[in-house]
């Protein structure tokens, strides 16, 4: 399941990132509650479990930022278009967090008991992933990435069954 979203949305901000051009909308923050009006260049899509999301350059911070399409309305394609940074990666930009969202990028070591270490084996947590066999048949996993409160919401379903060893106090 995921949310739905407006082709009059969809379409433009799909038509702005083939065609490099500025868009303007209105953005409802989902943490915040806040509507503002954006002027940004937009780069491309991430796709979470249950959102799509838009990562644009920005004016105002001039950094690339994420954008939930479901929290946009009102599209107007720019006549102003862009050149792209080519240093910038979508792939890299995804690849540093756990999942979309960007944060401080952690040293992560979950140790996954014997019981839970098969299912957590069928997992792809990170690219950058590195797993250990134990000898009891636990499993420790390792990689650097940001978006720590999705990877909380992600370790809930295992419970007691998996213990954190890298951030420290990382549950608290």
């Amino acid at each position: 399941p995921r949310r739905r979203i407006d082709p009059a949305v969809w379409e433009p901000l799909r038509e702005a990132v083939l065609a490099c051009r500025k868009v303007r909308f209105r953005y409802l923050s989902r943490t915040s509650g806040k509507i503002s009006w954006q002027t940004v260049e937009p780069y491309g899509f991430l796709y979470g479990p249950a959102q799509r999301y838009l990562v644009a350059l920005t004016e105002y911070q001039q950094k690339h930022v994420l954008f939930a399409v479901s929290g946009i309305s009102d599209v107007t394609i720019e006549k102003a278009s862009f050149t792209r940074d080519p240093a910038f990666s979508l792939r890299d930009y995804a690849d540093r967090s756990f999942g979309v969202f960007q944060d401080d990028v952690v040293d992560v070591v979950w140790k996954f008991s014997p019981i839970a270490a098969p299912d957590a084996r069928e997992f792809l947590f990170h690219p950058s992933q590195q797993l250990t066999d134990l000898p009891d048949g636990s499993l420790i996993v390792r990689f650097r990435a940001a978006g720590q409160q999705e990877m909380r919401w992600h370790l809930y379903q295992w419970a007691s069954e998996v213990e954190v060893l890298e951030p420290p106090g990382f549950m608290d």
